[in-house]
């Protein structure tokens, strides 16, 4: 009887974690579908006016496999008392079919009041076998690559 009366607890508990995802399942989808649509040209003014997923496509060519995801831009430690907003950064991850990688983190960093998204570089890198090649502009991406060929 007293393991029924637990199972039951437990089975009460089972919702409310899970009706805690979903509202950050919605968030990120709709980050993550605003930043692939994003102009690359309002991330840098360098760059044509097309959309950052197009554009990363375009640059990591054919067969790169892709993995989208929203995080905190690593900025949090778990360190008790961290206090202050959460940075949320949308991270792409591409595999290219040479085996060099890229890692393109992006922030929106509009102001609380603003409704149009203001999207930045947080952090970018190409990792090849032998090096790891830090991007600072969007625009480094295509003379790295070509450059580690």
């Amino acid at each position: 009887m007293k393991y029924i009366a637990i199972a039951m607890v437990l089975a009460c508990l089972v919702p409310p974690v899970q009706a805690q995802t979903e509202p950050n399942d919605a968030r990120d989808a709709r980050l993550i579908g605003e930043a692939q649509n994003a102009s690359v040209h309002a991330i840098d003014e360098t760059l044509s006016d097309i959309a950052f997923k197009k554009w990363l496509q375009d640059e990591s060519g054919p067969d790169s496999k892709y993995h989208w995801e929203v995080n905190d831009c690593g900025e949090q430690t778990g360190t008790p008392g961290e206090t202050g907003p959460i940075p949320l950064c949308v991270e792409v991850d591409v595999s290219l079919k040479d085996g060099r990688e890229i890692v393109i983190f992006i922030v929106d960093d509009r102001p609380p009041a603003a409704k149009t998204p203001d999207w930045k570089i947080f952090f970018a890198q190409l990792t090849t076998p032998h090096e790891k090649i830090s991007l600072r502009r969007l625009s480094d991406l295509p003379a790295a690559l070509a450059k580690t060929r």
